[in-house]
């Protein structure tokens, strides 16, 4: 199911399907079915393709926030750029860390300055009731 495979990979163009000549994009509760899920399993991090970052802000610390694993995703993300085959580890989840490795390497290879672009929608007292819907508190 596309969920699940969302879910487990991070990716929430994984949600959208093809369907011969058309495309099928996710609804809204798709969407928050799987920040929901992965939120849960303390994955607050989603990729929309590969140059955006979804953030459900935790409000806590987390484990995967740390030097070892700063350095993991810094040996993954820029010194490894070799293409996925088959017997490779399994890709990293989707992290701060990732993309600031990604936007270094692309800094690096081209010789030019890069720029990094923050948004966020500052929602107060936001609870997930149930898998598919937001409700404001």
């Amino acid at each position: 199911m596309a969920s699940q495979a969302a879910s487990s990979s991070g990716d929430l163009l994984d949600l959208v399907s093809h369907s011969g000549q058309a495309t099928v994009y996710p609804s809204d509760d798709a969407i928050l079915s799987v920040l929901h899920a992965r939120f849960r399993s303390d994955l607050p991090y989603s990729r929309i393709g590969t140059t955006n970052l979804v953030l459900v802000n935790p409000y806590k610390s987390l484990a995967n926030v740390n030097d070892v694993s700063a350095q993991e995703y810094h040996d993954r993300s820029y010194k490894d750029t070799t293409l996925p085959i088959g017997g490779s580890p399994r890709p990293l989840q989707p992290h701060p860390y990732e993309m600031a490795a990604k936007i270094y390497l692309v800094m690096r290879r081209k010789n030019e300055s890069q720029a990094l672009i923050a948004r966020y929608a500052f929602l107060p007292y936001i609870s997930l009731r149930g898998p598919h819907r937001i409700q404001e508190v």
